[in-house]
């Protein structure tokens, strides 16, 4: 497994040029965007490198000589996984960095609390997708695995739409629900969205392990 890590970083190092570049988009566009642009642009650009290791592993019957080497496929799929949240946790902290250093140079402070929550948030949704993203890419490959994503994320908001059509017609009022959850302690909802990451990086790691152990080279 420390040579697929090994492998993997000296791939991400490969876009340092690129990476340096969107580094300069992030602040640039931060002084006019809203107070988290840098964090989530830039976790999601750690997102995007996540995936293309996998792109990269796919290319040119790049697999199948993979699987020559003494790993597993259990171990393939393993790394991938952590490797993957830490280059996309990584590059959270980067854009907390970032975004803190542009509120230096504009000495606008934000609150403490509310940034680290809407930090939070967004790693979360992040970790979410890339949990999404990676069995989707092993299992499709490169292509089709946009395309399921695009027809997953369609059917998630045809799903949405037609629940907030079937509410107006039965007249269900969601006012109780909202107050309650804004009344609900900070600590509780955390406790709630960490609970529901971990549940999907579980499910993904199981479906991830299950796709590589059944998948032809």
């Amino acid at each position: 497994m420390r040579g697929l890590f090994e492998k993997d970083i000296r791939l991400v190092l490969q876009k340092k040029a690129f990476l340096f570049l969107i580094m300069i988009i992030a602040v640039a566009l931060s002084f006019s965007m809203d107070d988290s642009f840098a964090v989530s642009y830039v976790t999601m650009i750690g997102m995007v490198l996540a995936i293309t290791t996998l792109s990269y592993d796919e290319y040119d019957n790049g697999m199948p000589f993979l699987m020559t080497l003494p790993v597993s496929r259990k171990g393939y799929a393993a790394e991938k996984q952590i490797f993957s949240y830490l280059i996309l946790t990584g590059c959270w902290i980067l854009g907390m960095l970032l975004q803190l250093g542009c509120f230096a140079i504009q000495d606008k402070m934000p609150e403490p609390l509310a940034f680290i929550e809407s930090s939070l948030l967004y790693l979360g949704i992040f970790v979410i997708l890339l949990a999404i993203l990676i069995p989707l890419e092993l299992h499709f490959g490169m292509e089709k695995s946009r395309i399921a994503m695009f027809v997953l994320f369609g059917a998630c908001f045809a799903i949405g739409m037609l629940g907030t059509k079937i509410g107006e017609f039965l007249h269900i009022d969601l006012t109780p629900l909202i107050q309650t959850v804004q009344s609900t302690p900070a600590a509780v909802l955390a406790a709630i969205g960490a609970g529901i990451v971990l549940f999907f990086v579980v499910i993904s790691s199981l479906i991830t392990g299950a796709v590589m152990k059944k998948k032809e080279f």
